[in-house]
């Protein structure tokens, strides 16, 4: 075991070659979803836009992503891999995407939500919980924390106050030649943050069955856990505004 630990400890240090590669991904990752947001409107299915996220990676000249992508509409949202249906959008849906691309094999991996029309007060809190959670993680990463379970905690922690049981997975998880890599957020996880890593932060609440929301807030950035601190890899907007559409 203690082998395969090295290994996968070895693995997780990027160097400048594959840390460009990551970031390359990301950019095109970025225009894709800039692209996708144009192209949405009332009635377009799920399917549809799948179909084009994957065409439009082709038009960048990307021919492998880093997994299927996970496009979610309304309730389908409180999914948390959700595969691409034939729902149709319409007002009022909560909107989830989480896809990334390879660039000469290594993966970016974002998430982002947003709202077709205005949010009500209740899917406004839950989005800014989300993102608070987020930016307390961040935050503790960005003070020196390393160890895996006490990044994942401050967020955890947060969400359970105001959402019990509605964070089922982990904060996040290293990113490499392949989209889950050493070490991992997780309430029990031992993993110890090296130098060097990729990982991903993405807190979420989903809420299934009856009452006033249904349906998922997922936040994902990429971020590389530095010396002191971090330094987040991912350059699109996430703020409530942004998130409205």
């Amino acid at each position: 075991m203690q082998k395969i630990k090295l290994i996968h400890e070895v693995r997780a240090i990027k160097n400048k070659k594959e840390l460009a590669n990551i970031i390359k991904a990301q950019r095109i990752s970025e225009k894709v979803l800039k692209d996708i947001l144009l192209k949405l409107h009332t009635g377009v299915s799920e399917i549809e836009i799948a179909n084009f996220i994957k065409k439009t990676y082709l038009s960048y000249g990307v021919d492998v992503l880093s997994f299927p992508p996970i496009v979610a509409f309304g309730k389908n949202t409180a999914n948390i891999h959700h595969e691409p249906s034939k729902t149709k959008l319409k007002r009022g849906d909560i909107i989830m995407f989480d896809f990334g691309c390879t660039v000469n094999h290594y993966c970016s991996d974002m998430t982002r939500t947003y709202f077709w029309g205005e949010p009500n007060s209740r899917q406004k809190k839950i989005y800014e919980s989300v993102l608070h959670a987020m930016d307390l993680a961040m935050n503790k990463i960005g003070k020196g924390e390393k160890r895996a379970k006490m990044i994942d905690k401050v967020a955890r922690d947060f969400l359970k106050k105001k959402y019990k049981n509605k964070f089922p997975h982990g904060l996040g998880h290293g990113v490499g030649t392949v989209i889950h890599e050493w070490p991992n957020f997780k309430p029990k996880s031992e993993d110890i943050l090296p130098v060097g890593c990729v990982m991903t932060i993405e807190p979420g609440l989903y809420f299934k069955g009856k009452g006033n929301f249904q349906g998922g807030v997922r936040i994902e950035d990429m971020i590389l856990i530095t010396k002191n601190g971090y330094k987040n890899l991912t350059n699109f907007p996430k703020d409530l505004k942004s998130a409205t559409l």
